[in-house]
């Protein structure tokens, strides 16, 4: 269904005009960080007044209008990527176990969760990379990197299916390739990106924490609890906060154990064996004010409920290079 059928449709019911309607679908969009196309976003605007659209498409359901907050819904896909089946010990004190689904189609790609018994499909090969399926009855939400992930919940299935969609390495191509856009940190929103900046701040405290083993993120100090994947079994990791700052903004840098080293120059062992005062007063010293590039990834910090940097790569800074990037992002 195109835009302008989309639009007929909410005039229908609502009496507004195109523009009135395009100014809702605007505002959706801009509230959603602009993660979704315009059509995705007055399908939106429609389920707001009622409208269930999808019904309504002759033609299959494109993954790039699939927007958060959306149930019921039914689309094909290729399954291009699997990840390792992680287990976990859940709240209950029961074995957990999850893995990943990345489902694509020429237009976008979704990610989908299989929990606990939901796992067999992929432990008996009943699904493998590769394979079409169509997804029926599921809903969608935005995971805390600004992507859609897709539950499948207690009337959701998925069906093996012929169909003609891109292959498994057009998908990963696409989809997949790390691309990290330079960017200055006021115009970061969820996704990959590089930053140039100097660090202002180091977090004092101690360094070194369990961590979720399914998602990385900081366990509460009281208790092994994950927001998101509820008792686990922690993984022991050093973990330094810092505060970048590039002059537009700032925002919480995160380094995990090999770039902690890295950005130090000090091995995990030896900040183990210094003391909290000792080791944050050396850190300082070493990192403070100075100024480097970043690659990494901007997602939601569930306990803090603010966006961070998670830090993948830091690069030393290179004059020449970086004269050259700031061209482009000034238009130069």
């Amino acid at each position: 269904m195109s835009l302008d059928d989309i639009i007929a449709e909410i005039q229908k019911i609502t009496g507004y005009t195109r523009e009135q309607i395009m100014e809702r679908i605007k505002r959706k969009q801009e509230e959603l960080s602009n993660l979704v196309s315009i059509e995705g976003a007055a399908y939106l605007v429609a389920a707001e007044y009622g409208l269930d659209l999808f019904e309504k498409r002759k033609r299959r359901l494109q993954i790039k209008n699939i927007v958060p907050g959306l149930r019921n819904i039914t689309f094909l896909g290729r399954i291009f990527r699997i990840s390792p089946i992680t287990e976990f010990k859940r709240r209950d004190g029961e074995d957990g176990k999850v893995v990943n689904l990345f489902i694509g189609d020429e237009t976008g790609y979704v990610k989908l969760p299989l929990w606990n018994d939901q796992v067999r499909f992929v432990e008996e090969g009943k699904i493998r990379v590769g394979d079409c399926v169509q997804i029926c009855n599921a809903r969608s939400k935005q995971d805390d990197y600004g992507r859609i992930e897709i539950s499948l919940g207690k009337y959701g299935s998925i069906h093996k299916v012929e169909v003609d969609l891109p292959s498994v390495e057009e998908l990963e191509e696409k989809f997949m390739k790390k691309v990290y856009e330079r960017r200055f940190i006021e115009d970061l929103s969820f996704g990959n990106y590089e930053i140039r900046g100097n660090i202002v701040h180091v977090f004092r405290g101690n360094m070194f924490y369990n961590v979720c083993p399914i998602c990385k993120s900081t366990l509460p100090k009281e208790k092994d609890v994950c927001p998101e994947h509820g008792e686990v079994n922690p993984e022991h990791e050093v973990v330094l906060t810092t505060i970048v700052d590039d002059g537009t903004g700032n925002i919480r840098a995160v380094f995990f154990r090999d770039l902690v080293e890295k950005l130090t120059g000090l091995k995990k062992e030896e900040l183990e064996a210094m003391n909290e005062e000792e080791r944050y007063k050396l850190i300082r010293k070493k990192i403070l004010g100075k100024e480097f590039v970043l690659r990494g990834r901007v997602k939601k910090n569930k306990i803090f409920k603010r966006i961070e940097f998670i830090v993948s790569e830091v690069m030393p800074l290179n004059i020449i290079e970086e004269s050259k990037k700031l061209a482009g992002i000034l238009g130069v």
